[in-house]
């Protein structure tokens, strides 16, 4: 009965994709009937189609199994050295400090590393300046305060990736039209972010596109790696970003436009503790960006929605992330 249904529904999806009321009841019966690779199939190319078709990215993000598999590839990066890493962070809250440390400690225990604290940022771009004379490494990560590293191997998937790019993020688009990234909306947003849960945790998709989404123009400052040469050379604005926002989307938009490569990962395995906000300091760094960007004058995309997942642990989302980018497409 259940296969039954797959077939049925299926090919009502192949005639028409966009009949939305049919793309849960789709998932269920793939599986109770245990067809989910092939479903996972029909999901992929109804977006590869239509990219701008965010159903048929959250029915295949429900689909993807969030065990361990074993047709997992892409052990540890085969490298000769391992460049010290420093993190830099502004934070003015021992706690949540101390917690991010300890993540960020753990992640990196087989690594040479460093965190740099500025506890006394009047803005993160005037803090981050600051940061960059003090770190050590050779690799630069600049980070929130509120962030938990779930891959125990974070060193190998970040320096893996950063070998392909100049700067690393985990969200961002390959349009920039707004003083926020998320503003370009779909099919222009890429990456993978995780959030707390009540019970568990939130994988949180912008696109299909992993490991690594490439010719990205603005990204999201929760993390921002590069080597320090990158950092010194693109350097950070405190008069435009003179607070706690809009840092990101000009840096990154400036790196862009001086021909760096940008890429987002989708598997560094990073969890944010906050979703951001739109207040007034938002609003008023936004105009400095606007004025001084004018190509972030634009109309935000239609949808800029995020697809999400609710998992019940650390061990389930990571094992998600895996798998997503197992059933993911290259760019």
């Amino acid at each position: 009965m259940d296969a039954l249904a797959f077939d049925t529904l299926a090919a009502r999806l192949r005639d028409t994709p966009r009949a939305k009321d049919v793309w849960s009841a789709f998932a269920a019966a793939a599986l109770r009937s245990g067809r989910t690779t092939e479903a996972i199939a029909i999901c992929a190319r109804a977006y590869d189609a239509d990219p701008t078709f965010v159903t048929a990215l959250k029915t295949l993000l429900a689909l993807v199994p969030d065990e361990r598999s074993s047709e997992l590839t892409g052990g540890a990066l085969d490298e000769p050295g391992r460049l010290p890493i420093s993190i830099v962070t502004c934070s003015n809250d021992d706690a949540r400090f101390a917690a991010m440390a300890a993540s960020y400690d753990k992640a990196l225990a087989a690594w040479p590393h460093d965190i740099v604290r500025i506890a006394d940022a009047s803005a993160i771009a005037e803090g981050y300046a600051r940061g960059v004379a003090a770190a050590r490494g050779e690799i630069i990560v600049f980070s929130h305060d509120d962030v938990e590293i779930i891959a125990s191997d974070f060193g190998h998937r970040l320096a893996r990736r950063l070998a392909e790019c100049d700067v690393l993020g985990v969200a961002g688009a390959t349009r920039a039209n707004g003083p926020a990234w998320s503003f370009a909306g779909w099919p222009f947003l890429h990456g993978l972010v995780v959030y707390p849960a009540d019970q568990g945790y939130r994988v949180t998709v912008y696109s299909r596109t992993a490991p690594l989404a490439r010719n990205i123009k603005v990204m999201d400052g929760v993390l921002l790696a590069m080597r320090r040469e990158t950092a010194l050379r693109i350097g950070w604005d405190a008069e435009t970003c003179d607070g706690f926002h809009g840092y990101d989307v000009d840096f990154t938009l400036r790196a862009s436009q001086a021909g760096l490569r940008l890429a987002v990962a989708s598997d560094l395995g990073l969890v944010h503790r906050s979703y951001g906000s739109f207040e007034d300091d938002w609003e008023t760094t936004a105009r400095k960006l606007m004025a001084r960007h004018p190509e972030l004058n634009g109309e935000p995309g239609a949808e800029t929605g995020p697809v999400a997942r609710i998992v019940r642990s650390a061990r389930h989302a990571i094992a998600l992330v895996d798998n997503w980018t197992r059933f993911a497409k290259a760019d």
